[in-house]
Formats: structure tokens, sequence, C-alpha cells
């Protein structure tokens, strides 16, 4: 069989693996966000977190620091209850200037009025955040940036850390303690994709499946054409 021949093959078969490879490799995705939502789900103590770099995604964690209350910016266009309002999002800086942590300190509503913003005023001094460490969704489908600053479509962290001039953790924390602050804390429970990566896994496997399939239909085509040819060769020989 000459080299231009096999080539098809060659591709079936690397085409095969790298989709078996690909498929499994969700499922290990799909195992580590089962792994989230189950420490989610669990009652867990919560981790003293004194730098930035303690925080570990799905796991609930105290901060000790001071808000950077003029660094707050407004999350746009999230509903509660049916009410159109903001995310509070404001920086804290670690005590010892540990690092700076990005807090979603929770929802409040909007008047309806753009040019009347709601305000959610930090406390002054030191505080203690107690919450769940988080990757945030950073991006998605926008209308465009707003013409006031602090309004923002997505959570940016790069944007934040240029902001204040400062690193910013690479996590982000939803504040669970109560607060005389007026916002609203009733986060909903996290989708952890589960499902997405177990769908993955298996348009991978079928793909997989595809390219050993067309390679074995047309290898048998192959040799039965080679017999059938070599067949008709001895009959002529005759």
């Amino acid at each position: 069989m000459q080299v231009r021949t096999l080539l098809p093959y060659v591709a079936g078969i690397l085409m095969c693996v790298l989709c078996v490879n690909l498929g499994f490799w969700q499922l290990r995705r799909a195992e580590y966000k089962i792994a989230l939502q189950a420490r989610f789900d669990a009652p867990s103590d919560v981790i003293a977190a004194r730098e930035a770099a303690d925080l570990r995604e799905g796991h609930r964690v105290a901060l000790r620091g001071q808000w950077l209350a003029s660094q707050t910016v407004l999350l746009d266009n999230r509903v509660y209850r049916e009410r159109v309002g903001f995310d509070v999002l404001t920086p804290l800086r670690l005590a010892g200037d540990a690092g700076f942590v990005l807090i979603n300190r929770g929802w409040i509503a909007g008047s309806g009025d753009r040019s009347h913003l709601p305000t959610a005023p930090a406390p002054t001094g030191e505080v203690i955040v107690k919450g769940l460490a988080e990757a945030p969704v950073t991006r998605g489908f926008s209308l465009g940036e707003s013409a006031e600053p602090h309004v923002w479509q997505r959570v940016d962290l790069a944007r934040m850390a240029t902001q204040i001039g400062k690193p910013v953790a690479p996590l982000m924390v939803l504040q669970e303690n109560a607060a005389n602050d007026g916002l609203v804390r009733d986060w909903p429970r996290p989708d952890f994709g589960v499902d997405m990566h177990r769908g993955y896994a298996l348009q991978w496997f079928s793909f997989a499946a595809l390219s050993a399939v067309l390679v074995l239909w047309f290898g048998w085509k192959n040799v039965r054409a080679n017999f059938l040819h070599a067949h008709e060769v001895k009959k002529d020989v005759r």
C-alpha cells in the first residue's frame, strides 16, 4: 500500500486518539467541578485568608482588612426577584498590606433613573468579610460599556487592578456575613457546569467513534477491493 494511500488512515487514527483524550479531559474537568459542588454544598469551616494567595476556589474564607470605598463599582443589570439593580463591588485591602481582593458585597435596587445611581457606603475602619471565593464570570454578552466609569457591564479584575494601581487576587469573594449596609446577599446556588463538561465529553467520544468507524469502513473497502482485484488477476492468468 502506498504512503499516500495510508495517510487518510493515519489521520483518522490520530483524530480518534485526539478526540478520546479530549473526552477524558472533559470528564476530568467534570470530576473537578463535582468536587467544587460537593465542597459548596457541604458544611465547611471558614478559612482565615491572611493573603490574597490563600484564596481557593469554592472555599469559604474570612478576610480582615479595610474597604477602598472610593473604588466601589456597580455591576449593571443584576436582577433580584424580578427587580433590576446592581451588584456592589468594592476592593478590600487586606490587613498588613497582604494584597487586594475584590468583594461582591451584595445587590442593591436601581431607581430607574440612570442619572441617579444608588449608593452603598462601605463601613470605615477594619472589617471582617466572610464569604465564598469564586472565579468571576469575566466574559459574556454586553450592551456596551456605560458612560459612567463606576458602572461596569461585567467583572474585570484587570481593570480593577489598573484602577487602584495594585494587583488584585484572581478570585472574587461573595460576601455572606451580615453588614449594616442595606445590601441583599441572597446568593443563588452556583452552577459549576458539570453537565456541560459531560456533554462535551460525549461529543468528543462520538467524534472518536465516528473516526474509528470511518477508518474501519474504508479500510475494509480497500482490503475487499484489493482482494477482488487479486482474484480477478488470478482468473485472467488462468
